[in-house]
């Protein structure tokens, strides 16, 4: 049962990262998108057909997405589910430091471990298996190659999904530009 507490610890630090890396990458991704909506409406006054015919509507289309992706975001809250998960991965880390692999855990401890797990919503899959990927000296549950395909091929959806929010609109003015 210790285990089980220092897993679910490991994994919940994963899911705290994973959640701050959300909330900073979504939050510089709809700045930018706002940079990007308020200079096109400003460069449409003096070239009100700099993406073609359709700036006008375009520029409005861009604002009224703005508007809806940010609601959406701040109705996640990225920010206040990170910061959850981080005061339980905490208190798992105390919870873990008061047991000792000799001595079984106390009733006591069996209930505190399943209120911490109850205070915060579970972390995913994929922070259990990045967590025992990225750890050495495991001494059970170790990650299958199956298991570290599966991070690697997370990560790599991961970059490539947030930065092509971070390119989308350049490559769409170079595509729709009107010399």
């Amino acid at each position: 049962m210790r285990d089980n507490i220092w897993f679910t610890y490991k994994a919940r630090i994963n899911a705290h990262h994973r959640l701050e890396w959300l909330e900073k990458n979504s939050q510089f991704i709809l700045v930018w998108y706002a940079i990007l909506s308020a200079v096109l409406s400003i460069i449409s006054i003096r070239f009100p057909k700099v993406l073609g015919g359709n700036t006008d509507i375009i520029a409005s289309i861009l604002s009224v997405a703005l508007l809806g992706i940010s609601l959406v975001v701040s109705n996640l809250d990225f920010r206040g589910r990170a910061i959850s998960m981080r005061r339980n991965y905490l208190a798992l880390q105390r919870l873990y430091a008061n047991t000792s692999d000799s001595v079984p855990l106390t009733p006591a401890q069996l209930d505190k471990y399943h209120e911490l797990l109850d205070e915060v919503e579970n972390h995913l899959d994929i922070d259990d298996k990045a967590a025992r990927v990225g750890q050495t000296g495991l001494r059970s549950r170790f990650p299958t190659d199956d298991e570290k395909q599966s991070v690697k091929r997370w990560k790599a959806k991961r970059f490539i999904f947030t930065y092509s929010f971070y390119l989308l609109p350049l490559l769409m003015l170079w595509i729709n530009y009107d010399c």
